[in-house]
């Protein structure tokens, strides 16, 4: 059994109108980079050493959602708002 990527909830509130379409599509990104580590973890059982999933899966999936939170960021901060001061703090996930 090879557990599942626990990453921690990404919830983005007052968001500017201007900025809703490109937070709501990173949103969506941050869950289908959730799903995609889970399948390479489940395709993986077995393979590489005890840093395997750190290495290959975590820390791949952890740059991935820096970048996402960040565009999110970018997009709230472009319209004059304030994004949520913790988002790069939700960018690392775990094993569950």
């Amino acid at each position: 059994e090879a557990g599942s990527i626990v990453c921690p909830e990404v919830a983005v509130a007052a968001v500017p109108a201007a900025a809703r379409a490109e937070v709501d599509e990173n949103l969506a990104l941050l869950e289908a980079q959730i799903a995609e580590a889970n399948a390479r973890l489940a395709g993986s059982v077995g393979e590489g050493g005890p840093d395997f999933v750190d290495n290959a899966i975590l820390g791949p999936l952890e740059d991935k959602r820096v970048a996402a939170l960040d565009r999110i960021r970018i997009a709230i901060e472009r319209q004059g708002a304030t994004a949520p001061a913790a988002l790069q703090d939700l960018a690392t996930c775990a094993l569950g």
